[in-house]
């Protein structure tokens, strides 16, 4: 809670931001002249009330609330002035990014997070040097669509993430009471770069199957009989979540944690059965395993081969002119894609969207249904069938 001292026969404010004490002018005088019918005490009595209810507003101000200037303007009259001229206590965007940036102990944190920061700024523009409670959700928001327009929905995602940090310290310093980027992050419906691939037809799959060498055949067609499952609970996939003789495949993803039983069709059981005769590890694939986990139990170094084979047997082009820091034109296909596969394969087959989302292990029916993705050649065969006897 604000106090009141006196200064030079001014009552000055006191009170704690973020930790750091305050002290600014009141601007009511702690004797003023006495009107004619009041006592000293009197009136003394009654500038210190004033002083008091406007270091009250200046202390709410200070932490992120909007300054009554009527309540100060008619308790301060002509001193009202040097009361506002120096009412702004909150730092400006920049000051605190920059000074919250120059706290991050670890460097690849740092690197990520001064992109995130050089970005939000430029931005704002000239708009940088306001007060750092100025900032809305609004401007996280647009700010947010912006980026994604030029890089990789999961490098906006770290950003939001890296500013959000920042401005949640400001809210715990008390500076201000509303995390403007909280919640903020793009959603699985916003990532266009997410939707933009599509589905490989079952032609394309049945050549990827003749054409890939070493384990990707198989990967890939257990990838397909599993309803669609993605690339890191495929390379992971161990002999010890497989029972041949009852028919079930134990699997739970690395994404969503979801636990599934997928039975063991025919031609499955034909691959599992191939590759169990020359068994040579705990994984059935063995090489796919390993570089997984040389890439930190993550499937990036699997997608990027897989990517280079796609563009050696011309199913992707490859990109030119990207611009360092700008987003890549994605690839229209990729490992994921045959999760798309697997769902059109099935809608198309009739299967009712209920089962198919249990069968690709799909959580909501919104993400099912961006995954649905007919060819033209389907879409124009299915459109037939809307003309007239």
């Amino acid at each position: 809670m604000a106090g009141i001292v006196q200064r030079q026969k001014t009552w000055y404010a006191c009170f704690r931001v973020g930790g750091k004490l305050k002290v600014r002018t009141t601007g009511i005088k702690v004797c003023p002249s006495v009107p004619p019918g009041k006592s000293k005490n009197a009136v003394m009595r009654e500038s210190e009330l004033q002083a008091r209810i406007i270091a009250e507003e200046l202390e709410k101000e200070a932490k992120g609330a909007t300054l009554n200037v009527e309540v100060i303007v008619s308790l301060a009259g002509n001193n009202a002035k040097s009361v506002l001229r120096n009412k702004r206590y909150m730092p400006s965007v920049r000051e605190h990014l920059n000074k919250w940036l120059s706290e991050r102990p670890s460097l690849r944190s740092s690197n990520r997070y001064a992109k995130a920061v050089r970005n939000f700024l430029d931005f704002l523009g000239t708009d940088q040097d306001m007060p750092l409670d100025a900032v809305t959700e609004a401007h996280a928001r647009k700010f947010m669509e912006q980026q994604l327009e030029l890089l990789h929905s999961g490098t906006v995602g770290l950003y939001m993430q890296g500013l959000s940090t920042a401005f949640q310290q400001a809210v715990n310093n008390r500076l201000f009471p509303y995390n403007p980027f909280k919640g903020v992050k793009p959603s699985k419906i916003d990532r266009s770069d997410t939707m933009e691939r599509r589905a490989f037809t079952m032609e394309e799959v049945k050549r990827l199957t003749e054409i890939l060498p070493g384990e990707w055949p198989d990967m890939i067609r257990v990838c397909l009989y599993t309803g669609g499952q993605r690339l890191g609970d495929i390379a992971t996939l161990k002999w010890e979540q497989i029972n041949l003789e009852g028919g079930l495949i134990s699997m739970t993803t690395q994404k969503t944690k979801r636990r599934m039983n997928k039975p063991v069709i025919a031609p499955l059981k034909e691959v599992l059965e191939k590759r169990l005769a020359c068994r040579m590890s705990d994984y059935v694939f063995p090489v796919a395993a390993m570089r997984h986990a040389q890439a930190n139990n993550t499937s990036s170094k699997l997608s990027i081969e897989f990517n280079i084979l796609l563009k050696k047997f011309g199913f992707i082009e490859t990109e030119k002119n990207v611009l360092p820091g700008m987003r890549r034109q994605l690839s229209t296909l990729s490992f994921h894609s045959l999760r798309a596969t697997a769902v059109t394969a099935l809608r198309l087959a009739g299967v009712p969207a209920d089962l198919c989302r249990v069968i690709v292990g799909h959580g909501s029916e919104i993400i099912e249904r961006i995954y649905f993705r007919p060819d033209d050649e389907t879409i124009a065969e299915a459109m037939e069938k809307l003309t007239l006897a």
